[in-house]
């Protein structure tokens, strides 16, 4: 098996480690650089120097990197619900991050996350992948609230930070490590920390993980539901969220001169599994079914193919740090590639009582293999200097930033079952740069009293080429009056899109400023491999024929002349295409833009803040901070003098034009104001820490998603439509991004913790949230369809509503113990969450027709919920040489949406994990 291979070669990778290290170098002490828990006191590094998390005049939290694997944590997406404020999701392989309401669904090439993430301190700006970067992890640091200053681009919402183990100096160490769980989960990750001399170490780390899917896809047999396909098409189709994961680490320190060190990093990860579609429930809403009635919604109709996630991700970061006689200097430099390639079909839907009885002919729903494939291929460089220093009361950090990233990205959609060959083709070409220069100081009026002051100024540039196309061939016979019933097979199996490879960027290949229809058919050509075994385009135009070769002039007939879509009396009859007869072909309502963009930006950041030490043990702090999001543009659409496409009954050509309307939207910032007190104390033998903050954001000009209609956004823009232009246009769907509106946050958090003689530990924080957003504009109702509900694509208030994935409560609370005893150490770990309800989306589920009877297919709601999580592990001897562990995730099973995606026909939601749970054993030696 492959997934065997993998630990196999994993296992022998690590042991071979071990037959070479040299045994002179055999210790049990840890390198004092990687210990940053010492008698209790949590060090951070979220001010890019090392200090106690209580000393710290900011919010952060801080997850150790075992505390994670004790109860179930196996990946980013897991945080989600873990730090109050915190809300992650996997959409399809975009990795969503919102803190405190600020986040950002637009992480295509169109956009930016509003989170940053950090993997070794170098700004990953997509984390794709990252399922399987979670190993040999020290800890993870979340800042809340914006980090502009120091921490980097587009850290508005905050940052993550998943900060590796580093090699420790004259240790030689060695680990090994394997689970097993539910869902058939093999999991086996391995450490090799070898001394190579005084002054250098390297260190290598490996992992390897396998799952079933989470979901279990119920189809019936192909022979049930009456289907003439082959039995290995319907039966056996596997669906999203299985695994298939592994990664190396390889790092490598050397201490060159009593001043100087070095640090070389290679990271590979890759995932192979079959990815996250969410599923659609617009089936069971439109049918008056609640999502709250469906008892097991991991149960789904799969159909199709089985989904393909083909991700790998590497990166290599070198790091130089020199200290001078009054301050230090640091240089990172990094280069990492992505690539993402997803191929899906997402589920019929999910399973509930009558819900097969909807499916409607059996074979237009369960053969069909409509298509969706994204490929994003990234490489970004990270270039930075920093010098830092500290005197006698002046702290100090000054640098400079570059970031580069080149970016290809593809989405193609095949129509499968459809009267019509249509799909979508977005291919592009995206380059961003951005510098800035930065500089942070805090100063010491006196013992107790502190000021900090920094500033980050930044240039961005973003550039694009490329080209959408939107393809609606259409089929049918003498007045389209047959064949649509079952519809066109399109995409089935052995289909591959070209993707990148596409020769072909300008369909107007003769130059003439139209696009005819057989510069349509050779540019849909040149975007597909291979056709699929049972597609019927390439049977109608073999070897991409032009029209004239396909069917004779037919306006020899004096009654067809001027007449080019082949209907009525006019048409040609091609006969016993693949059981399908008596059809024709036109071009209609086909669309093409060329994706030509650029944008230039500048923006200041900048922080203040205030620190009094009430005593060693209390602090007081309040603050300023800013935070700017870069912005962007959407994808193009023609203007009004593109607007204009063929109709089936004219002769004439499309209408194409390069004078595209190009929307952009601008950089969206945030002002926190935050007030907050940091306390340590004893009650009695009762060690104690009680934090509270309270905090304003000032959200300005903030970047609202949605999918839309070319022809709503083009009304969004304030250009007039007649009515056929808004039905021809109303059809072609665009995510769209746009600066809306502003929005107040504001709430209150307290975190503390126990620490009880006889090694008991509790820790609890709690967070008060509000949201509303103010001084919007009327918007687009997204959820709607021009070309479908006229009526209700049209422009609706947002204002006053809650940001989308702001639960008014959160809490997280955990409770730990240790027991000594003759041969080991027990301990055990079980922790709580709960989340008030949310909204999922900036319309908060408002029918704006119908708002005290609102439809189900608008629900954007997810109910409040709690989540429970537990650990315990057994070490044995005084040494940690050999440990046992159990641990389950999600102990209820609790299904709810992290994300949720609604249109027209779409009500698509994406669940956290299921019930996990599972035995590991490790060893070290």
């Amino acid at each position: 098996m492959k997934g065997l291979s993998k630990q196999s070669i994993l296992t022998s990778l690590l042991l071979s480690s071990c037959l070479v290290a040299p045994a002179a170098f055999a210790q049990d002490e840890e390198d004092d650089l990687t210990l940053l828990e010492e008698e209790d006191v949590i060090i951070v590094t979220v001010e890019r120097r090392e200090q106690s998390l209580q000393d710290y005049a900011g919010t952060a939290a801080v997850f150790d990197g075992d505390d994670l694997k004790a109860v179930g944590v196996q990946n980013i997406q897991d945080l989600d619900g873990e730090v109050p404020g915190l809300s992650i999701s996997n959409n399809t392989g975009n990795i969503e991050i919102y803190i405190r309401g600020i986040g950002s669904s637009n992480n295509t090439e169109l956009g930016d996350p509003a989170g940053a993430t950090h993997l070794n301190d170098v700004y990953v700006p997509r984390p794709s992948g990252f399922g399987a970067a979670f190993f040999d992890i020290q800890r993870v640091e979340v800042n809340l609230g914006p980090q502009g200053t120091l921490r980097g681009r587009n850290a508005t919402a905050g940052s993550v930070n998943i900060i590796p183990w580093k090699p420790g100096l004259g240790v030689r160490d060695f680990m090994l490590e394997a689970s097993y769980g539910n869902f058939d989960e093999t999991t086996v990750e391995g450490m090799a920390n070898i001394p190579l001399t005084d002054t250098s170490a390297f260190r290598i780390a490996g992992f390897s993980k396998e799952h079933d899917s989470y979901y279990k896809s119920v189809t019936p047999d192909s022979a049930d539901l009456g289907l003439s396909i082959p039995t290995s098409e319907a039966e056996g189709v596997g669906v999203a969220e299985a695994a298939d994961d592994m990664g190396f680490r390889a790092t490598y320190l050397n201490e060159l001169t009593d001043r100087a060190k070095l640090t070389l990093t290679y990271d590979y990860i890759e995932q192979k599994g079959t990815g996250y579609t969410g599923t659609n429930y617009a089936n069971p809403l439109g049918n008056g079914v609640n999502p709250e009635d469906i008892s097991d919604p991991r149960e789904v109709f799969g159909r199709g193919f089985t989904p393909r996630e083909d991700t790998e991700h590497w990166g290599f970061k070198a790091h130089l740090e020199y200290e001078f006689d009054n301050f230090n200097v640091e240089y990172i430099g990094s280069y990492r590639d992505l690539l993402f390639d997803f191929e899906f079909i997402t589920p019929a839907g999910p399973n509930y009582a009558g819900a097969l009885d909807t499916f409607v002919p059996f074979d237009s729903v369960f053969d069909n293999f409509s298509r969706v494939k994204f490929i994003t291929d990234s490489e970004s460089v990270v270039h930075e200097i920093r010098l830092f220093g500290e005197e006698e009361k002046f702290l100090w950090t000054a640098g400079a930033f570059y970031f580069l990233e080149n970016q290809a990205t593809f989405l193609g959609t095949t129509g499968d079952r459809n009267p019509f060959f249509q799909g979508v083709e977005f291919n592009q070409r995206t380059d961003t740069e951005s510098l800035s220069f930065y500089g942070d100081a805090t100063y010491d009026v006196s013992d107790r009293f502190r000021l900090t002051g920094g500033l980050r100024y930044t240039e961005e540039e973003k550039n694009r080429f490329g080209i959408n196309a939107r393809y609606a061939f259409g089929i049918g016979g003498p007045d389209f009056s047959c064949c649509f019933i079952n519809g066109v097979a399109h995409g089935t199996e052995g289909f591959q899109f070209t993707g990148l490879d596409r020769t072909i960027f300008n369909p107007d290949t003769n130059g003439d400023g139209q696009i005819d229809a057989n510069e349509s058919i050779a540019f849909f050509f040149d975007g597909i491999r291979t056709f699929g075994n049972r597609d019927g385009f390439d049977d109608v135009f073999p070897n991409g024929q032009q029209i004239q070769d396909v069917f004779p002039d037919p306006t020899t007939r004096p009654e067809c002349e001027g007449s080019f879509a082949f209907v009525g009396s006019c048409a040609n009859f091609v006969p016993d295409f693949d059981g399908v007869i008596d059809f024709s072909l036109a071009p209609f309502n086909s669309s093409f833009a060329i994706q030509n963009g650029s944008t230039q930006a500048d923006f200041l950041d900048w922080r203040l803040r205030a620190e009094y030490d009430l005593s060693d043990d209390n602090l007081l702090y309040a603050l300023v901070a800013t935070g700017n999001k870069s912005g962007g543009f959407n994808d193009n659409v023609a203007d009004t003098d593109g607007i204009a496409v063929a109709s089936p009954a004219d002769n004439a050509p499309q209408d194409f034009d390069t004078d595209t309307l190009a929307p952009t939207y601008k950089e969206e910032s945030v002002t926190l104001y935050e007030v907050g007190s940091k306390n340590e104390f004893t009650i009695g033998d009762v060690d104690a820490t009680f934090n509270a903050t309270a905090f304003f954001y000032d959200y300005v000009d903030l970047q609202l998603t949605s999918l839309q209609s070319t022809a709503q956004i083009l009304q969004f823009e304030g250009i007039d439509l007649t009515d056929d232009q808004i039905t021809r246009l109303g059809g072609q769907v665009n995510s769209f991004t746009f600066n809306a509106s502003d929005a107040e946050i504001y709430g209150a958090q307290f975190d503390g913790s126990l620490q009880f003689p006889g090694n008991w530990n509790l820790k609890a924080n709690l967070l008060f949230l509000e949201t509303e957003i103010v001084g919007s504009q009327e918007i687009q109702d997204s959820r709607f369809q021009a070309d479908v509900s006229p009526t209700e694509a049209v422009n609706q208030s947002i204002e006053g509503n809650e940001l989308p994935r702001t639960p008014n409560v959160q809490f997280n609370g955990s409770v730990s113990k240790a027991i000594e005893t003759d041969t080991g150490r027990w301990d055990f770990i079980g922790s709580a969450g709960y989340r008030s309800s949310q909204f999922m989306t900036f319309f908060n589920g408002i029918d704006y027709q119908n708002p005290d009877n609102p439809r189900l297919r608008l629900n954007d709601k997810v109910e409040g919920y709690w989540t429970f999580d537990a650990g315990v592990g057994y070490s044995h001897g005084d040494d940690d040489k050999l440990r046992f562990e159990a641990y389950v995730n999600n102990l209820t099973d609790e299904q709810r949406e992290q994300a949720i995606i609604i249109t027209q026909f779409d009500n698509t939601r994406f669940f956290n994990r299921p019930r996990t749970y599972g035995v590991r054993a490790r060893v070290r030696f």
